[in-house]
């Protein structure tokens, strides 16, 4: 019999952002693996591009391809998780400018 082991090659490590969303539990009115993907997506494009968004920058790059109204996207799933992150220290939110950008030492 054989089991997988920690140096399996077909199990991806976990990442930080995989812990920091699976430590989260979204109360948001949105079923919680939604707002978990949604949040995902928004904290995998800004380690993508690098630089720092602010919410429009984020809608107009990804709430086209959501199944939830733009509202609802970004108030009820992504910006709740993307403070969420910033908690971690994952991104970093700036109020002053009401920004987002990844900090992350490890890409998602």
């Amino acid at each position: 019999m054989s089991r997988a082991t920690d140096g399996d090659a077909s199990t991806p490590a976990p990442t930080a952002l995989d812990a920091a969303l699976g430590r989260w539990d979204p109360s948001t009115g949105i079923h919680p693996e939604v707002t978990r993907a949604q949040t995902r997506r928004g904290a995998e494009y800004l380690a993508t591009t690098g630089d720092r968004l602010r919410r429009t920058d984020l809608v107009d790059a990804l709430a086209d391809g959501s199944t939830l109204d733009t509202a609802s996207w970004w108030g009820r799933a992504v910006d709740p998780g993307l403070r969420r992150l910033a908690e971690e220290g994952i991104v970093e939110y700036r109020a002053v400018d009401d920004t987002y950008r990844w900090i992350a030492q490890v890409e998602p």
